[in-house]
């Protein structure tokens, strides 16, 4: 399983929201309420805004006695002590994370965005680019039954209840995208951001 800090960066990479600058201050990604005050010190953690918010994992502001839950689901050290190597698990804490975590969530966002704008002559092509995103490969026909299948789920679905989709894309809606649409490709974002292959190197 890849670490901590590169399970990040991959989902940035595969949304398009990746900013690439080298050295500088930490910075602060989203986390959950009231994480940062969960030691014996109370501090404040401010979410970083425009592209600092979307730097690799290794610029994240670590402090020690609250470190960032996304680092620590995915057993990145601690900083109190030497480590000479990373455990890696595998605990249903880590695919909840994926799934709903605000930062995944907003990768989500970006890469079902990436999607939508990407030239394609099909949906089908479409999709095998969303494979080729997230695994680095092209999705064999059951895959691609599948996801198919989900992605009309959800469109129906969101075409049925604007209000669902509105939920899952928030109130700013980049001009020229549908509400539906968006939502749609956001749970198939989810989907493929999920999958344990998207957190293995082979």
């Amino acid at each position: 399983r890849l670490e901590a800090e590169a399970i990040r960066d991959e989902a940035l990479t595969a949304s398009g929201l990746l900013n690439p600058k080298i050295g500088g201050p930490g910075v602060f990604p989203p986390q959950p309420e009231e994480a940062s005050k969960l030691g014996q010190i109370q501090r404040d953690w401010v979410a970083s805004q425009g592209p600092d918010r979307y730097r690799r994992g290794m610029y994240t502001y670590f402090w020690r006695s609250s470190p960032h839950p996304g680092l620590m689901v995915f057993d990145a050290p601690d900083s109190t002590t030497a480590c000479t190597r990373r455990n890696r698990s595998n605990t249903p804490l880590q695919a909840l994370t994926l799934l709903n975590d605000k930062g995944y969530y907003e990768f989500s966002q970006g890469l079902a965005q990436r999607l939508l704008r990407e030239s394609a002559a099909s949906e089908s092509e479409r999709l095998a680019l969303a494979f080729r995103l997230c695994l680095a490969r092209p999705p064999q026909p059951g895959e691609l039954a599948s996801i198919s299948r989900l992605l009309s789920q959800e469109r129906e679905s969101f075409r049925r209840s604007p209000d669902d989709a509105l939920k899952v894309t928030g109130p700013q809606i980049p001009a020229g995208l549908d509400i539906a649409e968006w939502a749609s490709w956001t749970a198939v974002a989810r989907t493929l951001l999920n999958l344990d292959e998207f957190v293995t190197r082979e």
